[in-house]
């Protein structure tokens, strides 16, 4: 009695950085030349291919494994307290943005210092998916003071000018408000707290 083939399951690292799609590609190739089954895991979801599987079938699979998995998390009690404190912390940011940008327009723009603190301030809420931040009028008002985004980079800078690195700092964080994320990055604490130290009575 003739037997046939036999299958070996073997076990695929995916390599550090590589996509679904070269995973699923390198398992098949490696299923082809040991004629046998493949398994790896990709973000500890356990992928399979033999000599018959398509890299099309493999991402698919994938994809709805993450679904799945996104969906049974989403309701499970855990997931439900995860999604009400989101949307609670949420909410949070949402009031922190309207009190900022109802002291916008008394805010004391030859203060500097008060400037950028506005700004830090600003800062978390306006990098908060789902907060409505109004960044036109953001711009619209600190370009009425003379404050524009992008302003003292490269040659222009001068760290050991207060009203170039303020402008600098300002500028930088008008910049990420302009953008399409609309957000001031977090950097902004650092330089605020670097210009502080130099030029803050």
């Amino acid at each position: 009695m003739e037997k046939g083939p036999k299958f070996e399951r073997r076990e695929e690292q995916p390599m550090n950085s590589e996509n679904v799609r070269t995973t699923a590609e390198r398992m098949i190739a490696l299923a082809k030349e040991t004629k046998g089954s493949v398994t790896a895991k990709f973000n500890d979801i356990e992928l399979t291919a033999t000599e018959d599987s398509t890299v099309e079938d493999i991402v698919s699979g994938f994809h709805i494994k993450i679904a799945e998995d996104a969906e049974k998390y989403r309701t499970s009690p855990e997931g439900k307290r995860a999604a009400r404190e989101s949307e609670e912390r949420k909410e949070e940011a949402q009031r922190k943005a309207d009190a900022l940008m109802e002291q916008l327009p008394n805010l004391d723009f030859a203060n500097q210092e008060a400037v950028l603190d506005w700004i830090c301030e600003f800062q978390d809420p306006s990098d908060h998916i789902g907060v409505v931040k109004n960044q036109g009028e953001v711009l619209k008002i600190f370009a009425e003071h003379g404050y524009q985004p992008g302003v003292n980079t490269g040659e222009a800078f001068n760290g050991e000018d207060r009203d170039n690195f303020a402008r600098y700092i300002i500028g930088k964080a008008l910049d990420g408000l302009r953008c399409d994320t609309g957000a001031i990055h977090q950097v902004i604490h650092k330089f605020t707290d670097d210009w502080k130290k130099k030029f803050a009575s």
